[in-house]
């Protein structure tokens, strides 16, 4: 028979799993625990180091990282971009107040507005109140219409060279007072011209060569106090015209 093996003595499940247990606990810094079941020795009382636990580590990161990016989120902001168009709003540059005008001193504006006073109203005396200057200015007298009159005519016959102005004449424009052109002579067909061109109608119209040739010398008598006859017409137009002219 074969020698029998010394057989390796195990840890059962509860064992390990007790192990296990204690060096979690002391890795988590709990050992009062182990203390109190007898499983560790008492150890020498030292001051624990006070660690922040998740929350107040979370908030003091949570600040930090406000502060880097510009600051706490304003209350009222419930979304990013509320945040967002409260920060335009905050940057925006407010305008530059207009600087501010030098105040004059009260001697100076008032002596500058007696001086404008003198300039403007010169030797004109003015009363004590508004109504005492009203009352002074209407019992001034008017000038008279005559002398002024006289001056005006005195004025145009000035500008007119001397000649004469006619008062009750009514105005007249500088295109009235020129001279009218003289009227061309209008040449019109008279009774005489009528009859001729008639006449002529007939003569020819007419029958015979004696008769034609009585006829030729008639249209011939009749032509020459056509003739005569507009010569006379013509002059008495040109004279009527220089008649009207003067």
């Amino acid at each position: 028979m074969a020698d029998a093996k010394p057989s390796l003595a195990r840890d059962g499940t509860m064992q390990v799993t007790a192990k296990e247990g204690i060096d979690y606990l002391k890795s988590e810094g709990k050992t009062k625990l182990l203390e109190y079941q007898g499983l560790a020795q008492p150890t020498e009382d030292k001051p624990g180091l006070q660690r922040d636990g998740t929350m107040a580590v979370t908030a003091k990161e949570g600040e930090r990282l406000l502060e880097s990016t510009g600051g706490a989120p304003d209350e009222d902001a419930q979304t990013r971009g509320q945040q967002r168009k409260i920060d335009d709003i905050k940057n925006e540059t407010a305008p530059e107040s207009p600087a501010k005008k030098a105040k004059l001193a009260k001697d100076t504006t008032m002596l500058v507005t007696a001086k404008e006073a003198k300039d403007l109203l010169g030797k004109e005396k003015l009363g004590d109140t508004r109504q005492d200057t009203a009352k002074r200015t209407a019992n001034k007298p008017a000038p008279k219409r005559a002398v002024t009159m006289a001056k005006t005519l005195e004025e145009a016959k000035y500008v007119l060279e001397g000649k004469e102005v006619d008062v009750n004449e009514g105005r007249r424009t500088r295109s009235q007072s020129k001279p009218a052109p003289p009227k061309p002579p209008v040449k019109r067909a008279g009774t005489m011209q009528k009859t001729a061109k008639e006449g002529k109608d007939y003569l020819k119209r007419g029958k015979g060569k004696g008769k034609g040739k009585k006829t030729e010398d008639d249209g011939d008598k009749v032509e020459e106090k056509e003739e005569e006859g507009e010569e006379e017409k013509g002059e008495e137009e040109e004279n009527k015209d220089g008649e009207d002219t003067k």
